[in-house]
């Protein structure tokens, strides 16, 4: 019979990514976060996702490690630096990206005005 805090570590790993969803959602559903925010988080939800898949695994210990693998261990690296570089680029302001550099990006208390039409005849169907 095991402690409480005596788990598994793939049990700990799976309460990480139930955790780190139940984070996500209530920061969304709380107004702390929108979609930019939204992205960001998920993107760091791979790596808890793949640390806890695949890194609890290369651990060595718990009744379901498999040893620490040498083939694996910089691929689980370098997908997890790709998500963070990922998200630096996704939290970079929007004046920064190629994009939006000719657009003008409005702030958050300028109401959006979208572009006259053109005039001339209306398009039939």
């Amino acid at each position: 019979m095991g402690a409480f805090l005596g788990w598994d570590p793939k049990e700990n790993g799976a309460v990480l990514i139930v955790l780190w969803c139940a984070i996500t959602l209530h920061a969304r559903w709380g107004g702390f976060i929108r979609q930019r925010g939204l992205m960001i988080m998920a993107l760091f939800g791979n790596i808890v996702t793949s640390f806890s898949w695949f890194g609890v695994n290369m651990l060595g210990v718990g009744l379901h490690s498999y040893g620490f693998m040498q083939k694996a261990f910089p691929w689980l690296v370098g997908f997890m630096i790709s998500q963070l570089t990922l998200m630096t680029v996704a939290a970079m302001p929007l004046e920064k990206w190629r994009s939006f550099s000719s657009a003008q990006v409005p702030s958050r208390g300028e109401p959006q005005i979208s572009p006259p039409l053109p005039a001339g005849p209306a398009p039939t169907r």
